[in-house]
C-alpha cells in the first residue's frame, strides 16, 4: 500500500472514530423545559459538584428565599435554603439538615435530598430567578407568567449536545 493509500486510509479512519464517539459518549446537561410546550429553553452541560440556586420572593411576606442545589452523581441534590420570615409554608425548624438563625435570616444548611425534577411556575409576582455559575436568568422576565417550567438533569450524546447549539 502506497504513502497516500495509507494516510487516507487513516483519516477515514480518525474521522470515523470522531463520528462514532460523538454519538457513544455522553455529556451531563442541566436544562429548563417549558413543561407544557415540550420545549427546551435552556441548557448546559454539568459537572458533580456545579451548584445552582433558584430565588423568589415569598407570596405573603415578600421576602427573599433562595433554595440552593448541588448536581452530585448527575442529580439534582437539595442542599439548602435560606428566607427572611416565617412566611406561609416556610419551615419553623428541620426535618432535615441544620436549622440556623443567622443575621436576620433562618437558613437549613445539609438537606441533602435528591430531586428527580423540580417543578417551578414562573410568577411575576414572586419574580422567580434561577442563578446558574454566578449568573441569573430573570424567569419573570423571560418567560410569560404561569409558564409551568420542569428544571431537570438529562444525559445526552455529544451530537445531541453540539446540535443543540446550532
Amino acid at each position: 500500500m502506497n504513502k497516500n493509500k495509507l494516510f487516507k486510509f487513516f483519516l477515514f479512519g480518525l474521522l470515523l472514530f470522531i463520528v462514532f464517539s460523538l454519538f457513544v459518549f455522553k455529556v451531563n446537561t442541566l436544562q429548563l423545559v417549558d413543561y407544557r410546550a415540550d420545549k427546551i429553553i435552556w441548557e448546559e452541560r454539568i459537572n458533580d459538584g456545579d451548584h445552582f440556586e433558584i430565588k423568589y420572593q415569598h407570596s405573603v411576606a415578600r421576602t427573599p428565599v433562595i433554595e440552593f442545589f448541588e448536581i452530585k452523581d448527575g442529580k439534582i441534590l437539595l442542599t439548602g435554603t435560606e428566607y427572611q420570615s416565617y412566611g406561609a409554608g416556610l419551615p419553623t425548624s428541620a426535618e432535615q439538615g441544620d436549622y440556623i438563625v443567622e443575621n436576620d435570616r433562618f437558613i437549613i444548611e445539609n438537606i441533602d435530598q435528591f430531586l428527580p425534577e423540580i417543578m417551578l411556575r414562573v410568577s411575576d409576582y414572586a419574580e422567580h430567578q434561577f442563578i446558574f455559575k454566578q449568573e441569573s436568568f430573570k424567569l419573570y422576565k423571560n418567560l410569560k407568567t404561569e409558564t409551568l417550567l420542569q428544571i431537570k438533569t438529562d444525559k445526552i450524546s455529544y451530537f445531541t449536545f453540539i446540535l443543540r447549539r446550532f
